[in-house]
């Protein structure tokens, strides 16, 4: 492979994803708002899960939506089961994202959760899914498979994954009125804060 073939591939996969995002925002309809307005008016913590790549795209909405305000925390959907799915009671609200919604472990955190009064937001490629099914909300993000590094590797579909979770950490910010003053106090380490002074 010569430099101007390394290029050329780098270019056409960023291109490539530039479209899957745009697909996406086409995407998005009333669940949003449902989820959305169910996130932003809860009054209990908010649990975000996943594994694998789908754990660490979730991992970082729960940082997003703790820092704009919300009690938001990351739980590993097996380490769930080894305890802390205790916490859950009526108020929490569980954000599940799994791209085939079938993994049997965040399929059982899930469960639990629901039994216990939580209510779920499913983020999936496949709302008929059994995670689908079990949720009260199910946002379907199926990106374009073009987007997947050599149509396979979850390049696109993480990316699709982390807008969608900023279009909702943003919205939620809006209709709980953070204010960005009390990021600067929050915040006071990096530069997110210096952004807003």
């Amino acid at each position: 492979m010569n430099k101007s073939q390394i290029l050329d591939i780098a270019k056409s996969q960023i291109k490539a994803e530039g479209e899957v995002l745009v697909g996406i925002a086409n995407q998005i309809d009333e669940n949003f708002i449902a989820a959305a307005e169910m996130v932003a008016h809860s009054t209990g913590n908010v649990l975000v899960t996943g594994a694998g790549t789908s754990g660490t795209m979730a991992r970082r909405l729960a940082h997003l939506l703790a820092t704009c305000g919300l009690p938001a925390f990351y739980q590993h959907p097996g380490e769930g089961l080894h305890g802390p799915s205790a916490s859950i009671s009526q108020g929490t609200i569980i954000i599940a994202f799994s791209k085939a919604g079938r993994s049997q472990e965040l399929n059982k955190f899930c469960q639990i959760a629901k039994e216990r009064g939580a209510r779920v937001i499913a983020m999936t490629w496949y709302p008929e899914s059994p995670l689908g099914q079990m949720s009260d909300v199910v946002l379907q993000i199926r990106p374009d498979k073009k987007g997947e590094g050599e149509g396979v590797l979850p390049f696109g579909s993480s990316l699709a994954n982390g807008a969608v979770g900023d279009a909702l950490t943003l919205i939620v910010k809006q209709l709980r009125d953070f204010d960005l003053k009390t990021l600067v106090q929050t915040h006071p380490s990096g530069a997110t804060a210096e952004l807003v002074r």
